[in-house]
C-alpha cells in the first residue's frame, strides 16, 4: 500500500503501478496545484482531494477517516508511506494550512493505524520547500520513538 500525504497529486507511482492489483493507492493532495495528471489520477484507489488552504482539523479527520477506510479495504504486507511537509502553512508550493503540530499528528496517525494492524512501514521524508520542515521532521520522529512506533538505533 503506498500512503501518499504530500501536498501533490502522485504521478510517478500511480503510472508504475497501474496494472498492479496487488498495490494500493491512498493519495490526499491539494486539487489546484501541480500536476493534475488525470491519466494517472484513474489509478489511486483512494483519492482525497483538498481544496487550498485546507487547515488542521479538517485534514487530520480527512486522513484518519479514509485511511481507516483503505485498510479496511485493502489488507497490505507494507505501507510505502510518502510523508511530504509541503503541506506546512507558508509552503508556496503546496498551498496548504497545516501546522507543525498537524504534520507530527499525521505521521502519529499512519504509524499508529500500521502498529494497530501489525503492518511495517516504510516512511519516505519528501516536499518540503521551508527551512523549517527539517526540524518538524526531526520532531516527529522523535515524538513517534518516543509513543513506541518505531524503534530507536541497536
Amino acid at each position: 500500500m503506498i500512503v501518499d500525504l504530500d501536498a501533490h497529486q502522485g504521478n510517478g507511482h500511480e503510472t508504475d503501478f497501474r496494472l498492479q492489483q496487488n498495490v494500493y493507492i491512498m493519495d490526499v493532495y491539494n486539487k489546484a496545484v501541480y500536476p493534475n495528471d488525470k491519466d494517472a489520477k484513474a489509478f489511486i484507489d483512494r483519492k482525497i482531494e483538498l481544496n487550498p488552504f485546507t487547515n488542521d482539523s479538517e485534514y487530520l479527520e480527512l486522513v484518519e477517516e479514509n485511511l481507516e477506510i483503505a485498510l479496511h479495504d485493502f489488507h497490505p504486507d507494507i505501507i510505502v508511506y510518502n510523508a511530504g511537509t509541503d503541506i506546512l502553512e507558508g509552503d508556496r508550493l503546496g498551498r496548504l494550512s497545516i501546522s507543525p503540530k498537524g504534520i507530527i499528528r499525521r505521521d502519529q496517525i499512519v504509524f499508529m493505524k500500521a502498529r494497530e494492524r501489525r503492518v511495517p512501514i516504510v516512511m519516505l521524508t519528501s516536499g518540503g520547500y521551508l527551512r523549517s520542515t527539517a526540524q518538524i521532521i526531526a520532531e516527529s520522529i522523535i515524538n513517534l520513538y518516543d509513543l513506541g512506533l518505531i524503534d530507536g538505533p541497536k
